[in-house]
């Protein structure tokens, strides 16, 4: 009677002393295809804003109260919108007044160098670059310093942050310009 007990004894410890198979599926973050995604959704934030789609527009922002819109003005000023609801007021105000509800475009080209990007984990990236935007007659670009700060949520890259400074003074004519 004892040796099955010790048996059982021995084989239980043995068991209870292996460690349980564990599978974690690893998820690698891809890099190239999140900056297409997140370019993909800053293309068509500038292209609605410009086209004067007040409902596309707004589609692309994360609607926080962290969000934030920055700018300067043509007088040498700036000003910032701070949160969704003043970044929302701003823009639909911007969309309805000057782009008539995308009856005017004010800049039907838009350019822009490489960006560069910085991820700061999975959900977080920062990205900056050089624009071109073209004025409405399609003569001249003028240049933006642009910034975002991305974040995504439930699987959707938004915009939480534009800074847009523009040099208003100096004016490249369209044919001269050598990006694709």
């Amino acid at each position: 009677m004892k040796k099955p007990i010790v048996f059982i004894f021995l084989i239980s410890s043995i068991l209870s002393c292996r460690k349980p198979e564990i599978k974690i599926q690893e998820t690698k973050f891809d890099e190239t295809s999140e900056t297409a995604a997140i370019m993909k959704v800053i293309e068509n934030e500038t292209k609605c804003f410009f086209e004067g789609d007040y409902e596309c527009w707004a589609s692309n922002w994360s609607h926080e109260s962290y969000a934030l819109q920055a700018w300067n003005n043509d007088n040498a000023t700036a000003d910032a919108a701070i949160g969704w609801d003043s970044i929302n007021k701003q823009g639909k105000d911007w969309i309805e007044k000057y782009y008539k509800n995308g009856k005017i475009v004010i800049h039907p080209i838009v350019k822009r160098d490489k960006p560069v990007v910085k991820y700061f984990n999975d959900n977080t990236a920062y990205l900056f670059w050089k624009q071109y935007n073209a004025d409405k007659d399609k003569k001249y670009y003028r240049i933006s310093q642009e910034i975002r700060l991305m974040e995504k949520k439930e699987g959707a890259w938004k915009i939480v942050n534009v800074s847009a400074f523009w040099d208003v003074g100096s004016k490249i004519p369209l044919d001269s310009l050598k990006i694709h």
